[in-house]
């Protein structure tokens, strides 16, 4: 059996993400492991404008973005994961998928496990999918939980 002690889970805040979280955090009391809850801020587009008086402050934006996520996963972590169980709390910004499989070497974690919406046909061409990218292209096992 592989050694269980270093559990990542993606939190987009969505309801499909905390069923997942369930999962992770069933197995980090089971096995004793850390959680490692991961929240991905995808990059913000700048469109060039053309002179206005009203000017948008990315960094700024970028910045509440960052800190509002660290609120919500502070609580989602009290309200989700059982007492006992180390969590560790991580916002990156960038390409979800690449980032939740970089931060998952970076701390040499075990197990990913993922909420995927099952979508199929055209939206799945059009939308993709972060969780089909991360079990083709993580180093560690992922466990997909399907929410419909």
């Amino acid at each position: 059996m592989f050694p269980l002690k270093k559990v990542l889970c993606p939190i987009d805040f969505s309801e499909h993400s905390l069923k997942a979280l369930k999962i992770a955090d069933e197995m980090a009391k089971t096995f004793h492991a850390e959680i490692f809850l991961v929240n991905i801020i995808p990059p913000i587009p700048s469109v060039p404008t053309p002179p206005h008086p009203f000017v948008f402050d990315i960094p700024k934006y970028q910045d509440s973005l960052e800190i509002n996520s660290k609120k919500s996963l502070d609580d989602i972590a009290k309200k989700h994961v059982s007492s006992g169980i180390k969590v560790h709390q991580i916002i990156s910004c960038g390409d979800p998928a690449q980032e939740i499989i970089k931060i998952a070497d970076e701390n040499d974690v075990n197990l990913i496990v993922v909420a995927t919406h099952g979508r199929t046909g055209l939206k799945h061409m059009i939308f993709g999918s972060v969780a089909e990218k991360i079990i083709r292209h993580a180093s560690c096992p992922v466990l997909t939980k399907r929410v419909l």
